[in-house]
């Protein structure tokens, strides 16, 4: 009887082990679309090197590229990056318009952004932040792009991506 007891017990233990595992591997699989789902539905943009992988990036009003952006306008950019676990609570951005070769600096509030603005929040998929983007009224009526840096306390780039732009009236 004892013998057989055991014998159950581990086939138990290996069934939970089994089952746990599943679990797991389910939960990765998940995480997995839901991050192509999510990378499927943001505005396409060229990474230039981030450190972490940019999950999502919406541009308020931007659903086809270039991006028209007019002139006076603010205008909000939300992106969603998995920060590997490493609890981000910190970004200054360095942004630039780019318009043949010739860099402009962008105006972005809140700068930086950090504990202090809400403007950085934990998700079940990572981080997001958002900023609003200033279009100042003296950039050219013409196409360039955004060139959007975000760094750490220790100008550590964590996320780089540029997206084309039309600047208009």
């Amino acid at each position: 009887m004892r013998g057989a007891t055991v014998y159950y017990l581990k086939i138990l233990l290996a069934i939970c082990t089994i089952h746990e595992m599943a679990g797991g591997l389910i939960r990765n699989t998940t995480d997995a679309a839901y991050k192509k789902y999510l990378s499927l539905k943001s505005l396409p943009f060229e990474d230039c090197g981030s450190l972490y992988k940019v999950n999502y990036l919406e541009i308020e009003s931007c659903s086809t590229l270039p991006c028209s952006m007019a002139r006076n306008a603010i205008i909000k950019v939300t992106v969603l990056f998995d920060d590997n676990g490493n609890g981000v609570t910190f970004l200054k951005h360095e942004v630039r318009w780019v318009f043949n070769y010739i860099k402009t600096q962008a105006a972005i509030s809140p700068d930086p952004c950090d504990g202090d603005h809400d403007c950085i929040m934990s998700a079940s998929d990572g981080k997001t932040y958002w900023a609003n983007i200033f279009v100042n009224e003296s950039l050219p009526v013409m196409r360039g792009s955004m060139l959007w840096e975000s760094k750490d306390e220790c100008q550590q780039n964590l996320i780089c991506f540029e997206v084309p732009v039309l600047i208009t009236v």
